[in-house]
């Protein structure tokens, strides 16, 4: 059984709850949070291994984000996910530390894939 934790902010309710549901059929540990502050509380308290973080968030700017929780938590893998797939989105992700950039809407093998590398 996979015991790693992953932490999802986004602030869409569908996208949380196909993403959780994935996950924990997979076996991992899953939180959600619908804002950036919500989702650097959990960060502190619960250490999640893997982020999915959406780029457009109510309360800021997850992409802005990046630099700073790659800084503090240098060892989390950050999957950055959006709706606008645009290449600066995904050049400044990867030049600030993001493991992958998923685009919206995603499909469950593109998920399944990174499950795939997760447990390497």
């Amino acid at each position: 059984m996979n015991t790693q934790k992953i932490l999802i902010v986004d602030d869409e309710s569908e996208i949380v709850s196909l993403l959780s549901r994935i996950l924990r059929k997979q076996g991992f540990i899953v939180f959600s949070a619908n804002t950036l502050e919500a989702g650097w509380q959990i960060l502190e308290s619960d250490s999640p291994e893997i982020v999915f973080l959406d780029i457009n968030l109510p309360d800021g700017n997850g992409l802005a984000q990046l630099k700073e929780i790659k800084l503090r938590y240098p060892t989390t893998k950050v999957i950055m996910i959006s709706a606008f797939d645009m290449k600066e989105y995904r050049n400044a992700a990867e030049e600030n530390g993001a493991y992958t950039f998923l685009s919206k809407p995603f499909n469950l093998s593109q998920v399944s894939g990174l499950i795939q590398e997760f447990r390497k």
